[in-house]
């Protein structure tokens, strides 16, 4: 085998150890971009970046029927730029728990229509041609914004950015309902301490 194909070979398994890895996370897409957004890229060592890298590579592709549709990279597989993505993307969901609504900007993506194949009477296709990897990543976050982002909330307790998987879950998991729940009856208690004691005053004094 050339070294040329030997590189094929190997880039083409670390992406489908990273599809693996995706799938396997407990919420898949949605779970891996939460813990994506959570993650201190500065702080990766040089493999750990390329492990995610065939992530972020791997979310964009796998999750295309999901996450809005085909896109057409006009340039070839790069994650250049994915920081400042990961962090725009951080402050568009801040804007979106307490407005309601985000807005995002893609100047560098264009649409490309296709028409439909000969003798086909369906309607043709819409592609989404972007420059770079970065850009498509932050297109399928708005999709996926869109289906999840009800769901998507962060902890008052531990500021987890987590998924719900109920309306009124308020809280990432038990452990943080339950610390939240001791400290009340701690304070009722400290509170209900501090009222017998004002009252056995009152009376030592009457």
């Amino acid at each position: 085998m050339s070294a040329q194909g030997k590189a094929e070979q190997d880039f083409q398994q670390e992406y489908q150890k990273a599809i693996e890895r995706i799938r396997s996370m407990p919420d898949g897409a949605v779970g891996w971009v939460l813990k994506f957004l959570q993650m201190e890229l500065e702080a990766l060592t040089p493999t750990e970046w390329t492990l995610v890298a065939f992530e972020v590579a791997a979310f964009v592709d796998e999750t295309g029927d999901r996450y809005g549709g085909m896109v057409a990279p006009e340039s070839g597989w790069s994650v250049e730029g994915v920081p400042n993505a990961k962090n725009y993307q951080t402050i568009q969901l801040e804007l979106y728990w307490h407005e309601g609504y985000t807005a995002f900007t893609f100047p560098q993506m264009t649409l490309v229509v296709v028409s439909p194949g000969e003798g086909s009477d369906e309607a043709g296709t819409i592609f989404v041609s972007a420059k770079r990897k970065a850009k498509e990543f932050e297109y399928r976050f708005v999709h996926l914004l869109a289906q999840s982002g009800d769901y998507i909330r962060r902890c008052p307790e531990c500021a987890k950015i987590y998924l719900a998987i109920r309306r009124d879950q308020l809280y990432c998991q038990p452990r943080c309902q339950n610390r939240v729940a001791a400290r009340k009856w701690r304070e009722a208690q400290k509170t209900g301490e501090r009222k017998e004691s004002h009252r056995g005053t009152k009376r030592r004094k009457g």
